[in-house]
């Protein structure tokens, strides 16, 4: 985005924390200067992670079909794996059957098929299936949708750190009452290590910025110790220094050896953090692609539908 914004611009002027900080001349400036401009620190533009150390298959997908509650075929024989210790990208544009993947493998949206956790197969059928099941099979899910999805807006940061966790152990006072004291100084801890501000636990969800908010729900997720993460859109709507350290916590999973399933719409994203690429288009996987040997011209074929040249 910083690319885009020197590509159409003369001068750039920069605001933090509500003040204007800097008015530069584009051609006497540079991405990583702005970013640093920006967020009051240097800001690595890429992401730093060595090669992926793959262990045992976690999930497992088998001919996943999706049709929505319009009679749409959303998702048409999809079929993948993601292996311990390694990020899966899906690349698309949106709308072509990404989120009703990740809602069928986050537990509320039904669909026919086969599908894996740990060579345990699950139910996609809508009976036996919500978030609550999906935890307890070791599944943490950050939806593309933090603030309809991922959170509750009206509520305080605490009460949403512990949404589909209010039954942990540590989490409750007694057979009757959960320990309130205990969740709070829980979301306090959590918001120091995900360096969420303001770190205020009781305020509400609406009162922090969206990077603030992205950084609850992972703060959530990712400390559940998952097998398996699925992740939407991770940085949609995020300023680039949280974006940044997004990266960083998903790379440090997966260096953990968890399985990491990855969406977006951002092709440089999904360049930077995927250990494999899958393309989706009209629902079907149009292919798989190994970063390092390719780029956004055959991802962009690829997502539009267009499998000749994209070798």
């Amino acid at each position: 985005k910083l690319r885009e914004i020197m590509d159409i611009t003369d001068t750039v002027s920069v605001m933090r924390r509500g003040e204007m900080t800097a008015t530069v001349k584009t051609y006497d400036t540079s991405p990583p200067e702005l970013a640093e401009l920006m967020v009051g620190r240097k800001v690595l533009l890429r992401v730093q992670k060595a090669p992926a150390k793959v262990g045992n298959t976690i999930l497992e997908i088998e001919s996943l079909n999706v049709t929505d509650d319009k009679g749409v075929h959303r998702v048409k024989d999809v079929s993948l794996s993601v292996r311990a210790g390694e990020i899966l990208g899906i690349a698309g544009v949106a709308g072509n059957g990404q989120s009703e993947l990740l809602e069928v493998l986050g537990g509320y949206q039904s669909g026919t098929g086969i599908v894996r956790i740990n060579g345990q197969e699950i139910d996609i059928t809508g009976e036996a299936s919500d978030g609550q099941s999906r935890r307890a099979l070791g599944i943490a899910h950050v939806p593309e949708d933090r603030q309809r999805e991922g959170l509750i807006m009206e509520y305080s940061a605490w009460e949403n750190t512990a949404f589909g966790y209010h039954h942990d152990a540590k989490y409750q006072k007694s057979a009757l009452f959960m320990d309130m004291a205990a969740i709070r100084a829980d979301t306090t801890e959590k918001m120091a290590r995900f360096d969420v501000r303001p770190p205020d636990p009781k305020l509400s969800a609406k009162s922090f910025s969206g990077g603030n908010q992205q950084k609850i729900v992972l703060a959530r997720e990712i400390e559940r110790n998952p097998d398996l993460l699925l992740i939407g859109q991770p940085t949609r709507g995020v300023d680039i220094g949280a974006i940044e350290f997004i990266h960083q916590q998903i790379v440090a999973l997966r260096d953990q050896g968890k399985a990491i399933l990855l969406v977006s719409v951002e092709l440089e994203e999904i360049l930077a953090l995927a250990d494999r690429i899958a393309v989706m288009f009209d629902g079907k996987v149009m292919g798989e692609r190994q970063p390092a040997h390719t780029d956004e011209k055959e991802l962009g074929l690829l997502m539009a539908g267009v499998t000749k040249g994209a070798s």
